[in-house]
């Protein structure tokens, strides 16, 4: 039933989609975006992005092994048809987000005069917007009780 407790799945999400969240905001307090697309790139650009995901691998690891700890049992079970069903519609609208945002965001940044550097964070960008729809859809869909 939807709403009565959140499965370990959901949890995952939720964790998932606020991790994204924080490291995109994050990313974008050191390094706005003009500054990315600007060249010559700067090196440091470069470390702060690694600083970024690895500051995201790193809350999912310890996380997940904490819900892991907590509930062993949830953390086992198989996914069901219906998270299945979940994961793989989430994943479809995550697609189109990325293929419009991509493409969309090439073309603006080329004609705005971004160099490859340039064009490479508005893919990474793209990206990680497509995974934070996937994962809010997952939410959405969970919540629903779909």
């Amino acid at each position: 039933t939807a709403g009565a407790t959140m499965s370990f799945r959901e949890k995952r999400a939720w964790v998932t989609l606020i991790t994204l969240i924080f490291v995109l905001l994050l990313f974008w307090l050191h390094i706005p975006p003009t500054r990315m697309l600007a060249p010559p790139p700067d090196v440091w650009v470069l470390h702060v992005l690694m600083l970024m995901i690895a500051t995201f691998v790193a809350i999912q690891i310890i996380v997940g092994i904490v819900m892991r700890i907590r509930s062993p049992l949830d953390a086992r079970t198989p996914k069901d048809e219906r998270e299945r069903l979940i994961e793989l519609k989430s994943r479809a609208i995550a697609w189109y987000v990325f293929v419009i945002l991509s493409l969309g965001g090439i073309f603006v940044t080329l004609h705005a005069g971004a160099n490859e550097i340039g064009l490479g964070f508005v893919v990474l960008f793209s990206f990680v917007v497509a995974e934070i729809a996937n994962y809010a859809m997952r939410i959405y869909f969970y919540r629903r009780g779909f």
